[in-house]
């Protein structure tokens, strides 16, 4: 295959991806692509002519899958520059590097190395979306958030189940696409085997057509029957009886300001308090909590408190609070004195009815370089990003969780942890929010600067999972969309219109029966992935040093 021909494989596997996870087009992404969407992808990789070739077309993979599905990160304030073009340039290192051993699992493969490149991709997206600089968007199980059946799995493996299933078919068609023989390289080499796996040998493949049909058709009939497993598994979940009898009953406060807007502080806190008075107008009956989104508050709430009695003036908040008897739970600043210089936090607090605050939790897992800044304390370094990059300072980061609780009409005290804004789209972190006692997940988010209704679908798609890892009920409360809730079987109720101003008083289930493979062990999947690439990259070591031997 000519160099261009197999590059353009790349870039379409580039566009296929952002395609088939949510985007303009199709809002909530489109599953049939989910399912080929690698299949370009792996065929570059084929043809490749060494790991050079193989690093530029993971690279030139990694910029257009990254920068088309995360475009709306332009509109990040006047750091567009930085949080798209360095994004995009970043990624294409890290998928050009994914490139490198994507080529050497082809390369050295043999039967299995359509199974090896499912398996490199669950682990990649696993380590992609850990860490400081975790970025858990854009993975390929997204795809299919629409099929409820699938996304079941996600109880046992998490997400990684679902992509690494995917991820396979996907290579078993590029597989059956592939040219006979394919290229991998200059030419193929014939060695003795030294290492079988069942009754197949981890080496090179048959160069005769009929084997490598027979390869491709194998792992594609395999990759089927394991999709087919796990909707069958998601079928049998989702006729589960879940009843509860216990329910809590929320305000959920969408108020579609953009927090940098010219409009301000007081005119969303305003629009806020308007929107749950007119929800509790309409409701039948009274309401145990009210949500804000993040950054409805922008003060810190204990020296500000005076402020809040008489703000706004149409209709105070202390005042309204203690008019309804309400709890409220939104994001706010918290101020505090360290080594002599103020610090703050982003945090959600929660006020009770008589305008005292009750309890505060601090985000824990900052948006990189945007809320935390690494090597800040250099002082070169500081100076470049506050006068090249523009950024003044970071938050300072929470060092531990907190468990809310909240009495309710209903249901008694119900215990709940909050993630802040993309917080809820880690799973290790809500997992353990669980682990610690939470019955219930409420994420208060500020995503309204991206304009655009893929950002918004992308940020709840990623934490709608977490309900279904955890069979826990998930409300989310943003500025702009999407506010919801959703149940532990991954289904919305209560969604408000994205981009407008809404609320309601919405009947939250609180499920707290089921205790889940991944609640239990969180990512034993993509570990255990990682040690049978471990062990396959051992055996062909082994293979290479018997090969010379002899």
């Amino acid at each position: 295959m000519k160099t261009l021909a197999s590059l353009a494989l790349a870039a379409l596997s580039g566009v296929l991806l952002p395609l088939a996870l949510p985007n303009e087009y199709y809002a909530w992404g489109n599953p049939a692509l989910g399912l080929v969407c690698l299949a370009p992808l792996y065929l570059s990789f084929l043809s490749a002519r060494g790991y050079r070739d193989a690093f530029v077309r993971g690279a030139l993979f990694g910029g257009l899958a990254h920068g088309l599905s995360s475009y709306w990160l332009w509109f990040f304030q006047d750091f567009r520059f930085w949080t798209l073009g360095s994004t995009v340039l970043a990624y294409m290192l890290v998928y050009g590097a994914l490139g490198l051993y994507l080529y050497g699992c082809l390369r050295h493969g043999g039967l299995y190395r359509p199974l090896l490149f499912a398996a490199a991709w669950a682990v990649f997206e696993w380590s992609k979306s850990n860490g400081f600089l975790g970025y858990p968007w854009g993975l390929l199980p997204y795809t299919w958030n629409t099929v409820l059946p699938a996304i079941q799995i996600a109880e046992s493996t998490g997400v990684y189940g679902l992509g690494f299933s995917l991820a396979w078919i996907s290579a078993a068609l590029g597989e059956l696409a592939a040219p006979v023989p394919p290229p991998l390289g200059a030419q193929p080499v014939w060695r003795r085997p030294v290492a079988k796996l069942g009754v197949a040998t981890l080496g090179e493949a048959g160069r005769d057509s009929s084997c490598h049909r027979c390869l491709g058709l194998g792992h594609a009939a395999v990759a089927t029957v394991l999709l087919l497993g796990i909707l069958a598994y998601g079928s049998l979940a989702l006729a589960k009886d879940r009843g509860t009898d216990r329910t809590l009953r929320a305000v959920i406060v969408q108020q579609n300001m953009d927090s940098w807007s010219s409009e301000g502080e007081i005119k969303a806190l305003e629009v806020s308090v308007a929107l749950s008075r007119r929800a509790l107008a309409e409701a039948q009956g009274p309401a145990d909590l009210i949500l804000f989104s993040e950054t409805v508050l922008r003060r810190d709430y204990d020296d500000y408190r005076h402020f809040y009695r008489r703000a706004p003036l149409a209709d105070p908040l202390i005042p309204f609070l203690a008019e309804k008897n309400l709890r409220l739970l939104t994001g706010a600043p918290e101020l505090f004195e360290l080594d002599g210089e103020l610090e703050a936090t982003n945090s959600v607090i929660l006020i009770g009815p008589d305008g005292r605050k009750e309890a505060s939790y601090a985000k824990m897992h900052p948006v990189p370089f945007a809320e935390a800044i690494p090597f800040w304390e250099y002082a070169a370094f500081r100076s470049f990003m506050q006068e090249a990059v523009g950024l003044a300072s970071g938050w300072t980061m929470g060092s531990e969780r907190v468990i809310f609780s909240v009495p309710s009409a209903s249901a008694g005290e119900v215990r709940f942890g909050a993630p802040i804004c993309f917080e809820d789209a880690f799973s290790y972190l809500c997992r353990r929010f669980v682990r610690d006692g939470a019955e219930l997940l409420i994420n208060l988010t500020n995503d309204s600067w991206s304009m655009t209704r893929s950002a918004e679908i992308q940020h709840y798609v990623a934490a709608m999972f977490r309900a279904v890892e955890l069979r826990r009920t998930l409300v989310r409360s943003t500025n702009g969309g999407v506010s919801a809730v959703v149940l532990p079987d991954g289904r919305s109720a209560y969604m408000l219109p994205l981009f407008q101003a809404a609320s309601v008083v919405a009947e939250i289930p609180v499920y707290t029966g089921e205790t889940t493979p991944y609640l239990a062990y969180g990512d034993w999947f993509p570990a255990l992935l990682a040690l049978f690439l471990a062990a396959a990259a051992l055996i062909l070591r082994l293979r290479s040093k018997e090969g010379r031997r002899t």
